[in-house]
């Protein structure tokens, strides 16, 4: 099974002071023992191609690789000016993405009022057609992470209908194991896993023993079990624990229930 760290799981941890981004990169090595990070993009120091050069030489040198780079942006632009801008951004990240040596790039759909995303939604497929473009001139495959804080992708429904209107080879999925509205989630995650180019293994309350409380684990490893995925799964903690201490505990979990389902 490969396991990558989502930087999002010490989000409060960095921001805080208590850990800088390299002391992360070498804790998802040393400790935690990983094959992959997967790095929030607001999580990198710098972007300039000195810096990305010397993170991915000292990547390798821990034996990690740049799993997915995931940028936020928001494609649920009325004005023209602001949806250029969030192409050419995401545009600058697979440039970066091309440098760190990752296939993969995460992005969202974005985000609008429910009255708005009707008529926001032909500039929400453009704008992700564009990306998609630009990315395919590298090799760049774009994960659209679908999500459940108002977005455009509150469930499979409209998560299907934007991979058919987009129609692109370059824009896959992002599979989050706990996003999906739908009123049956693992039956959405089960439909969505031959799309699947990245994955988040989402945790959220652990308790002290590293027991998840919240979803079915059983029926997420029996999904991947039945899938053709061998890609990264990127443990993605949102917990409101120390996130020192339970961030390993999610991780013990993830590999316990790989080896359960025999995961490779």
């Amino acid at each position: 099974m490969k396991l990558s760290l989502c930087t999002w799981s010490y989000h409060r941890t960095l921001e805080a002071g208590r850990l800088d981004f390299d002391g992360m990169i070498k804790l998802a090595a040393n400790e935690l023992k990983l094959n992959g990070v997967d790095i929030i993009a607001d999580h990198l120091p710098k972007t300039d191609k000195k810096y990305l050069v010397d993170l991915k030489k000292m990547m390798c040198d821990l034996s990690l690789t740049v799993a997915c780079l995931s940028p936020g942006n928001n494609f649920g632009q009325a004005d023209r000016s602001a949806l250029d801008n969030e192409v050419a951004s995401i545009k600058k990240w697979v440039d970066c993405a091309y440098i760190l040596g990752t296939p993969v790039v995460r992005i969202f759909a974005g985000w609008a009022s429910k009255a708005d995303q009707i008529k926001l939604w032909p500039n929400v497929v453009e704008g992700i057609k564009r990306s998609a473009e630009y990315a395919k001139e590298s090799g760049i495959t774009l994960c659209v992470e679908y999500h459940n804080s108002g977005g455009f992708l509150p469930t499979s429904v409209e998560t299907f209908r934007l991979l058919e209107e987009v129609d692109s080879p370059y824009v896959q999925l992002n599979v989050d194991t706990g996003n999906y509205q739908d009123k049956d989630n693992y039956a959405a995650v089960e439909k969505s896993m031959p799309h699947a180019r990245h994955i988040h293994l989402k945790f959220h309350d652990i308790d002290k023993s590293g027991k998840p409380q919240e979803f079915d684990y059983d029926k997420i490893f029996g999904i991947f079990k039945r899938s053709s995925y061998r890609g990264y799964y990127s443990v993605e903690y949102e917990g409101k624990g120390e996130e020192m201490e339970y961030v390993p505990k999610a991780f013990a979990f993830a590999r316990a229930m790989g080896k359960k389902y025999d995961i490779y």
